[in-house]
């Protein structure tokens, strides 16, 4: 599993980083500008995690979230891997969306919300910096991962190399063995380095 998804998928997965780059490059004119239509479908969707959050949550609470839903989009943009175009559109709107986001929830402070309530623990900056960076080193490699999976199965079928049911079932097992455990840890991390924020701005 571990060489089917890292090794035979490293190159591809370069492919979704580069168009997950360029998706944020083209957001900055939708930030700089403040194009609201642009930015009203990301931003909807922050709002809605952070009502299934609710007010004040629990770490674990926060984590449950963010898993769920990055553990089953992840997926089914893996599975829309019925032609490798697909997976390519949606590293480029992923890509900028997460910029969009990025942008406009630091600048309304969309998260403060999140806060802990003043008689939970709340973690140090140290440990909450620690956490946002590996954040940054699980998260996106697994969604580029899942997307070069998505892309090589489009490919296979396309070709006729293999029906896109027998495809999907072989990237959706290594999907569960190799990504899900991973974004798991990346959900706990960010929900630690939600936890230090501060600020009670309604999103």
């Amino acid at each position: 599993m571990l060489s089917f998804v890292f090794r035979d998928h490293a190159r591809l997965a370069v492919h979704a980083a580069l168009l997950f780059a360029a998706g944020a490059f083209a957001a900055g004119p939708a930030v700089c500008y403040r194009w609201q239509a642009l930015a009203r479908l990301p931003l909807a969707m922050l709002r809605f995690l952070v009502r299934l959050m609710g007010p004040a949550p629990g770490i674990l609470r926060v984590a449950a979230v963010i898993f769920g839903f990055n553990g089953l989009a992840i997926f089914l943009y893996m599975a829309s891997g019925i032609h490798p175009v697909l997976p390519k559109l949606f590293a480029l709107w992923t890509g900028f969306n997460v910029c969009v986001v990025s942008a406009v929830a630091g600048r309304g402070n969309l998260l403060g919300a999140l806060r802990p309530a003043d008689d939970r623990w709340r973690p140090p900056p140290g440990l909450a910096a620690a956490c946002g960076l590996l954040v940054l080193l699980l998260e996106l490699p697994c969604f580029w991962l899942a997307l070069a999976m998505g892309m090589s199965m489009g490919h296979a079928v396309r070709s006729g190399a293999a029906s896109y049911p027998h495809a999907l079932g072989a990237r959706a097992a290594a999907y569960a063995a190799v990504i899900l455990p991973l974004l798991l840890l990346s959900a706990l991390a960010e929900a630690v380095a939600i936890g230090a924020q501060g600020g009670h701005t309604e999103p």
